[in-house]
């Protein structure tokens, strides 16, 4: 009860104890001790919740009197809320939320961010002040807070509701429950009412001309991460009906638009992204035809309603909404696209002569555009028109043309045989893209050019025109600054391209033949993306000072741009020269975030650059202090099944060096379960794979908890024999180091023979003896040791019979049972002729000394004698003493 922080119920128990237990006696005198005990503590526990009650009543004063320190008290209050005692000493205090309700409406615009930010650390992870605050606070006052054109105000409010959903809903711990996709979580009546109202003001308030565009956009947001029936709410039916037409009432709207009603719905630049990203996510949710055709039929009534009205209003505004679907759902919007003419629209529109006009419908245009298989049909159609607006005056209206006619030449990808437009136009339209990014000084224009040269950049010939343009390429860095993710995709995507860091699959040689047999399409690799065109590439890119520019990009929380900036590390990685710069420019510390947050490709690409790292430097200096720990974890990662042969084998040699640097890292290597991951590849049939995990072992038995591994009853002596007997010498020497290890007693027993050692010690040091009697036991057991050593200690590579010797001297130091198992071999006579090896070219002094080491352990032993020749002589022996 007292661990529990029950003191109450803790001294109820101490009392009754004293009261049945006999007076006079130890255990009486016990129970005072520990009822005096919990009195103090309980005490303290007042005092404290007393001092905490003072302090909370003295903030809200001073809230309530508007007084100078009132943001100071906002402050203190919201640390104190952090705290689950004091959350809920606020609400013991303020218990009707009188107060608080009070703050949240007024016109202060510090009290409302200040109340916001303390109530939403009130509900985190707390159904019932989740449950309090929605029943006594209600959600019209932050509604209010939502509609605020304010920066801060509508995202604390976000954050609110957010966290009343997590905890009402509790979603955190129900989406840790595994359950098929399509089936929704089970809510309370009274939950799903929250559910239904919240969702309800969310969608009022996106339909309010009233709301702020950032705060449409949060409303937004919390859709997207709620609506969902996988992981969220499930609303997506309800969605269907009562949301997507207010949705697309706000995606049908275009800012300043000549002749339209004077109130319009504000919004900014990042609002109709959002809606596409909201319809996208409800159209992927929909699990039965019925629903699509509902969703598809709601949208298409929408569309055809403004496209009926025939003036230019309403068809900007159809467009605009076209644009918005084709972003999101694209299928539904492609439907619409072609169901209802609206292709003839927008050619009637990009020649218009409006620039209104022109800008709308060049923005569809290039959305078409965006899926490959669509791109040629928007060829035949469109191209000319996005040709024609490539020549207006409009700047704006100029970029965006070039960057639909920049996705229709690139929508051939990589693939040198299909040409969808005339050879050379695309470094055409590369050279216009770099003129708009070092000549124009407006942020939007930058954007649209550096889109182009994301989908240019798939060709071969823009991508060697592009690394030798140091203005367009510092001007792409200089736009890494800014804090948009879409710019920042476009350029990491840029990036990706030229180092050529993105997947590939080469057809199989059966396959292609097959296909050129049936005469169909095989793609083909441009001749400048061969290895010496990429390798170069990166050598320029390096050189013009891409390393800090992706340590910068590794602060971004999108986790697709995260993604890309591991593709490269892990392609610059790739060439061992630029792993140094890497880590000199921080790189090796900005990748381990990397490794921790992101998408599973992108996790698995940073900690592949980390092992990369990791093999070829000194991971001390790499990684210094506690990031050498933190590095383990991403790199077991690395050895799941799932993974490439070359990340697991990377993965090994990387461990491998891990291993080497001490016993706090190999320590960590096995609180992680590193050592049952790493023995899976000794099975291994690829050698290399074999060999890398051996070595890997062999490091780690230098950690006494290792030990225990090989002592129990299994074959894992066995098979660090087996492997001495393969064709492989760098596998054969990492197997000997691992025995060479597990029978080394490493301690000289004559050193602690008269030491007067501690019982603990004494114990601990006998353990040690035992447990390397049985590895040596279980090594000469095994029935072809003694074939394998035999060979081994034959061997030409001295090195090997080295180790082979020193394994056998370990084994027969041991005890003389076991070194009679030796003896009893032909092992003896291998090394008897080897000890009569006077020919320096077969046998080098150091493996003549272990020789003859191991014949004085048997003869002192009594187990083999000087024979009458005198082939062991008195002074043979002297010698192999000293």
């Amino acid at each position: 009860f007292e661990r529990s922080g029950k003191l109450n119920e803790a001294i109820s128990d101490a009392q009754r104890l004293i009261s049945i237990s006999s007076k006079g006696g130890s255990t009486d005198e016990q129970t005072y001790n520990l009822l005096r005990k919990l009195r103090e503590s309980a005490q303290s526990k007042i005092s404290q919740q007393t001092q905490l009650n003072s302090q909370i009543q003295q903030m809200f004063e001073t809230i309530i009197s508007k007084s100078n320190q009132q943001e100071t008290a906002l402050n203190n209050l919201l640390v104190i809320s952090r705290d689950t005692p004091g959350a809920e000493a606020i609400l013991n205090y303020d218990a009707d939320l009188k107060h608080l309700k009070e703050f949240i409406q007024r016109d202060d615009r510090i009290c409302v961010l200040g109340t916001l930010r303390i109530l939403a650390a009130i509900v985190k992870n707390s159904y019932k002040r989740a449950e309090t605050i929605y029943n006594k606070l209600g959600l019209k006052p932050i509604a209010r807070c939502f509609a605020m054109n304010d920066a801060e105000i509508p995202t604390s409010a976000s954050i609110l509701v957010s966290n009343m959903i997590m905890s009402l809903c509790d979603l955190e711990n129900r989406r840790k429950v595994r359950k098929p996709a399509n089936v929704a979580y089970n809510f309370d009546p009274y939950v799903l009412e929250f559910i239904n109202e919240t969702f309800r003001m969310l969608l009022d308030l996106i339909d309010d001309k009233t709301c702020s565009g950032i705060g449409r956009d949060c409303c937004l947001d919390l859709i997207v991460k709620f609506v969902d029936r996988t992981n969220g709410c499930n609303w997506t039916s309800k969605f269907i009906l009562s949301g997507v037409p207010k949705v697309l009432r706000v995606a049908a709207t275009v800012p300043n638009l000549p002749g339209t009603e004077k109130q319009q719905y504000p919004l900014t630049e990042q609002t109709k992204m959002h809606i596409s990203c909201v319809l996208s996510i409800v159209y992927h949710d929909l699990i039965s035809d019925r629903e699509r055709e509902n969703f598809n039929n709601e949208c298409m009534e929408f569309t055809k309603a403004l496209h009926e009205r025939d003036d230019v209003q309403s068809r900007v505004r159809t467009i605009a909404t076209l644009a918005v679907l084709l972003q999101g759902p694209f299928d539904t919007g492609n439907a619409i696209l072609g169901s209802q003419n609206l292709v003839d629209l927008m050619i009637q529109m990009a020649g218009s002569g409006d620039p209104v006009q022109e800008r709308i419908a060049v923005e569809a245009i290039v959305l078409s555009a965006s899926k490959k298989d669509k791109a040629a049909g928007i060829i035949s159609l469109g191209a000319e028109i996005l040709k024609d607006l490539y020549q207006s005056a409009n700047e704006q209206i100029k970029v965006i043309a070039l960057v639909g006619l920049s996705k229709i030449a690139s929508s051939k990808g990589t693939d040198t045989s299909a040409n969808l437009v005339t050879e050379g136009s695309c470094q055409t339209l590369a050279r216009a893209c770099c003129k708009f990014l070092t000549t124009s000084g407006q942020f939007e224009i930058r954007r649209w050019a550096a889109d182009g040269l994301a989908y240019l950049t798939l060709d071969a010939d823009v991508k060697e025109e592009l690394v030798d343009n140091i203005p367009a390429l510092k001007s792409l860095f200089n736009l890494c600054q800014c804090d948009d993710a879409h710019v920042l995709y476009s350029i990491t995507t840029i990036f990706v391209n030229l180092t050529n860091t993105y997947d590939t699959r080469k057809p199989e040689k059966e396959m292609a033949e097959l296909a050129t047999y049936a005469k169909q399409h095989i793609p083909k690799e441009h001749p400048k993306d061969d290895t010496e065109f990429v390798e170069e590439r990166r050598r320029k890119l390096v050189e013009a000072g891409i390393i800090p520019v992706l340590v910068q990009l590794c602060k971004h929380k999108s986790e697709n741009c995260r993604e890309q900036v591991a593709r490269v590390f892990l392609g610059l990685c790739e060439n061992e020269k630029y792993r140094g710069p890497v880590v000199a420019a921080g790189g090796a510390k900005s990748l381990l975030p990397l490794t921790l947050d992101g998408t599973p490709v992108g996790k698995t690409k940073a900690a592949q650059a980390l092992a990369k790292i990791a093999i070829t430097t000194n991971p001390e200096i790499a990684f210094p202090g506690q990031r050498i720990l933190e590095l383990v974890r991403p790199v077991l990662q690395l050895l799941k099944v799932e993974n490439t042969g070359l990340e697991n084998f990377e993965a090994l040699m990387a461990l491998t060096n891990l291993a080497g640097a001490g016993e706090s890292v190999r320590k960590r290597i096995l609180k992680e379960g590193g050592f049952t991951n790493i023995e899976h590849y000794m099975y291994e049939e690829h050698k290399m794979l074999r060999r890398a995990a051996t070595e890997c072992i062999c490091n780690l038995v230098a950690q006494e908890e290792v030990i225990k591994y090989f002592t129990d009853e299994n074959d894992r002596i066995k098979l660090l024999v087996l492997l001495c007997g393969e064709e492989d010498d760098l596998l054969i020497k990492a197997a000997l180091g691992t025995l060479a290890t597990l029978s080394s007693l490493q301690i000289d027993l004559e050193d602690y023979k008269d030491v007067d050692l501690q019982d603990d010690d004494r114990k601990k040091l006998n353990e040690y003896i035992e447990e390397n009697r049985l590895i040596c036991e279980k090594i000469v057991n095994i029935k072809s040791f003694t074939d394998v050593f035999k060979q081994l200690c034959a061997s030409q590579d001295s090195e090997l019979q080295f180790r082979a010797l020193y394994i056998i001297r370990n084994i027969i130091k041991t005890n003389k049972d076991i070194a009679t198992h030796i003896v009893a071999t032909d092992l003896m006579d291998v090394l008897f002729a080897i000890k009569e090896m006077k020919d320096d070219r077969l046998m080098n002094e150091k493996n003549r000394k272990m020789v003859s080491d191991i014949i004085q352990h048997c003869l002192d032993y009594g187990l083999i004698q000087p024979n009458k020749d005198h082939t062991i002589t008195e002074e043979d022996e002297d010698a192999a003493t000293e």
